[in-house]
């Protein structure tokens, strides 16, 4: 189900993709929304923190592009237009004022290290820098100066926007450590200021490349494909060009080793295919002709040659990449929680430092000592209320998470599809293609009058030799499997919706349903034991033999729906059209609660309702055309086997790329423990905040300390969120 959202309105408007160099957190994205979302023109913003960009839905007889880049400039922010055709480029380099802050920062720190050694060595004594020795604040004008140039290096990327946000009468992270710095240098503090504003911006470096890390880990599965593909020319050579200058229709070739350059079908050549790229797949997947590949996949032993169906820009691996981008935009529940939390929580922090700075003044009676003292206390606690360890704890998250999902196979549509897939208390499943392999296999040959088995298969095989249908690869692949020698069949003909003819050791033939023998002459008595799954052969009124065909159970099933048990499901229900004793015997074998045969789309939606009424969140997994009214109706919708149908990537919650579904459970695992780690994140955040307000309140505690403590729970929240990138599936 797709995410409700005030930003979930369509757009009329123009609409245009700002690059911005500062939004690199949800701070970020709240000062550009109280600074153009209320603007006459501005229809709507969407965010993509991850990568640093912004859509504007615009009114272009109200708005210019360069009217909105100046606009972002007089919020305190750099922006540039990104062209549609460049916004999946991979790992970009650091932004010009990245770079400009990082140097800033290092001469800072070496400013701030000179004037602390020359700070100590006027005062004999290392302790005299942290407010101890007699001359502990007898500063001469040489380590003043450099305290001095090491705050104006480091605060002039605060300063701009500090400044912007109070001409909105708007409270951040940048007017809180302004204030505090400012408060610092007033009171003769200016170690504890420089301090101060050194490690805000080593904080803010330091998160800013963690958060690139999680930006390009997706957009490196752009490098995937290469750059470059073999061409065959009109005269049988190849040529290597850019993938940019090929067509649909173009003949490639691929070499054991390499990557498959763009999408498209084998024309010539076997191999076995490293999928896992796209798929997840652990397992090689062989391609004969007709088979498709896709690009960013591993080429076997053996060279390819396919003729291209996806040109650079279009091929699979581009449209996974685009929607994992646009599942960053969908935020889940708890980062919209934290938002909201933030927003109400830093107003009411600066109220409660003006308390401290007030109050216990008041009550102890004003003094220079006694009003300093708390006016400092006051500072330490604007320091520590900086909410970015917060904001930035639940974005982090479930960026790596979704990063994660896809590299292992599995695209999900952003948080709250991977929250809701993680509380989820039952589950319906589909059963041809997600219990069952979705493909017919033979299983049992019974021969009649004095024919072998051996022989009867044989016929069989001869007269599919040349058909396309599900049921003649069936019994291709086992006559192969069995090594049956093939015998020749002429003048085959196709009855419609029936079976097939044909001219064997001049003898005629047939082979088909039930319905084409008794056609033949073939009396009830002989077919009385042949269900509808058996494939009748026989010569004029004579049976010769019965073929029997299964839809075959994946090997996986059994151990992913106890699994799903294990993570504590309540209800797993197979729902499926097909008839009464198959479903019974597939849901008899891999262990579900409840089963449905003979069961119509709408079936499958009231299934879907009734679950919902009992458990409240329910997950719907299916892989045909007829499930997607119940994928749509489900709290979550989860199709299998995505990576061959353009349809169910586009709309499905969540798509199984590869045929696993294993992959399920471990999915419903990978939501809880990305839902814990928030949580962990959330906790450590506030906890260390609450600790040091305690502190700060009965003055415990000085300005270094507290930002040292919020960088430190920053930078541990960024690294226990990036774990989730290290996740991979069974």
């Amino acid at each position: 189900m797709p995410e409700s959202s005030p930003n979930d309105s369509p757009a009329s408007g123009t609409q245009v993709c700002l690059q911005v160099a500062e939004l690199d957190c949800a701070e970020e994205a709240r000062i550009l929304t109280d600074g153009l979302a209320s603007q006459p023109g501005i229809e709507r913003l969407d965010f993509d923190v991850m990568r640093g960009r912004m859509d504007v839905y615009y009114d272009a007889d109200k708005w210019s592009v360069r009217g909105l880049i100046e606009a972002v400039k007089s919020l305190g922010m750099t922006a540039h237009t990104v062209l549609e055709e460049a916004q999946t480029e991979t790992n970009s380099p650091p932004s010009q004022s990245g770079i400009q802050r990082e140097r800033a920062l290092i001469r800072s720190g070496a400013f701030l290290l000179v004037a602390v050694i020359a700070q100590a060595w006027e005062a004999g004594t290392p302790a005299a820098i942290f407010g101890y020795g007699d001359d502990a604040h007898e500063l001469s004008f040489l380590p003043m100066f450099l305290y001095l140039i090491s705050i104006g290096l480091g605060i002039r990327w605060i300063l701009p926007k500090a400044w912007k946000s109070a001409l909105r009468m708007t409270a951040d992270m940048n007017v809180l450590m302004t204030v505090a710095v400012a408060g610092a240098i007033f009171l003769g503090e200016t170690f504890e200021a420089a301090m101060v504003t050194f490690l805000f911006t080593l904080s803010e470096v330091l998160e800013q490349r963690s958060v690139a890390r999680a930006r390009n880990s997706i957009q490196s599965l752009m490098s995937l494909a290469p750059d470059t593909a073999r061409r065959k020319t009109a005269s049988g050579d190849f040529e290597e060009v850019s993938t940019d200058e090929i067509v649909d229709g173009d003949i490639c070739a691929v070499r054991p080793g390499e990557r498959v350059p763009l999408d498209g079908k084998v024309t010539s050549g076997v191999s076995a295919v490293d999928q896992a790229p796209i798929t997840g797949e652990s397992v090689p997947v062989e391609k004969e002709p007709g088979d498709p590949v896709y690009a960013g996949t591993i080429n076997g032993s053996g060279s390819l040659e396919f003729r291209v169906e996806g040109t650079a820009g279009s091929t699979l691996l581009d449209r996974i990449v685009r929607l994992i981008d646009q599942a960053y935009q969908r935020r889940a529940p708890s980062e919209q929680w934290v938002d909201q939390f933030a927003r109400y929580y830093t107003p009411t922090m600066m109220l409660l430092a003006v308390a401290v700075m007030l109050i216990p003044p008041t009550f102890q009676g004003w003094s220079v000592e006694t009003g300093g003292e708390w006016f400092y206390n006051g500072l330490v606690l604007l320091v520590i209320a900086c909410p970015c360890a917060l904001v930035i704890s639940t974005p982090v998250s479930i960026v790596s998470a979704l990063t994660a999902a896809a590299r292992n196979g599995v695209l999900v549509k952003g948080g709250l599809s991977l929250e809701t897939l993680a509380k989820v208390n039952a589950i319906v499943l589909d059963k041809t293609g997600t219990l069952t392999t979705g493909t017919p296999s033979v299983t049992k040959v019974t021969s009649f009058n004095e024919m072998s088995e051996e022989e009867a298969l044989a016929i069989a095989a001869s007269l599919q030799q040349h058909s396309t249908h599900p049921i003649a690869r069936a019994i291709l692949r086992y006559a192969n499997q069995s090594q049956t020698n093939g015998v020749e069949a002429s003048e085959v003909n196709e009855i419609p919706g029936r079976g097939i003819t044909g001219n064997v050791n001049g003898d005629e033939v047939w082979l088909g349903s039930v319905r084409l023998a008794q056609e033949q002459g073939i009396s009830d008595q002989q077919l009385s034991e042949a269900a509808a799954n058996v494939v009748i052969l026989g010569r004029g009124d004579t049976l010769l033999a019965t073929l029997r065909l299964e839809d075959q159970l994946r090997d996986t099933a059994v151990h992913a729906v106890q699994r799903l048990h294990q993570l504590g499901v309540k209800q797993v229900e197979l729902i499926s059209g097909d008839r009464t004793e198959v479903v019974q015997q597939v849901a008899e074998e891999v262990g579900v609660d409840a089963w449905k045969a003979e069961q119509l789309p709408e079936d499958k939606i009231e299934a879907v309702t009734r679950l919902r009424d009992q458990h409240q969140l329910v997950a719907m997994v299916g892989d045909g055309i007829n499930d997607g009214p119940a994928l749509a109706a489900a709290d979550v919708g989860v199709a299998m086997g995505a990576v061959g149908s353009d349809t169910a990537i586009e709309t499905a919650d969540v798509a199984l790329m590869s045929d696993e579904i294993e992959k399920l459970p471990w999915l419903i695992a990978h939501g809880r423990r990305t839902l814990w780690l928030i949580q962990q994140n959330i906790g450590a955040a506030l906890g260390i905040k609450v600790i040091f307000i305690l502190l700060a309140m009965f003055g415990w505690s000085n300005l270094w300390l507290a930002i040292l403590a919020d960088t430190g729970v920053s930078l541990a929240v960024i690294a226990n969120s990036l774990r989730l990138l290290r996740t991979k599936s069974p």
